[in-house]
């Protein structure tokens, strides 16, 4: 229980430090470039998931299935796997906006 609500807040974070990259790329004039390169453009929230696991230092598949052969292996499958959980928190930010409109209503 604790393991999904602590992907919840990463994914939570990872959308907050997403416009933060935005307007800094943007006022460095570096978004021009980043465009251009579509294999960069189009998975740089998942690289982004990725130095955010490293950089906190996270452990979250060690803790579920045990150790991986080697160190990079697991921050990356720690970072797809809080990318993955975007969609997920969007599903249970609406869920709860629905809910509290319903009791407004009532």
């Amino acid at each position: 229980m604790y393991t999904i609500g602590s992907l919840i807040l990463l994914a939570i974070l990872l959308g907050a430090v997403m416009p933060v990259l935005d307007t800094v790329l943007r006022t460095f004039k570096l978004d021009t470039l980043v465009n251009r390169l579509p294999i960069i453009s189009n998975h740089l929230t998942l690289g982004v998931s990725i130095l955010l696991v490293w950089a906190l230092d996270i452990n979250i598949v060690s803790s579920l299935t045990g150790g991986m052969r080697e160190e990079w292996m697991q921050i990356v499958v720690d970072g797809a796997i809080v990318y993955g959980m975007v969609p997920v928190k969007d599903a249970i930010v609406t869920f709860i906006s629905r809910g509290l409109t319903s009791l407004r209503a009532a």
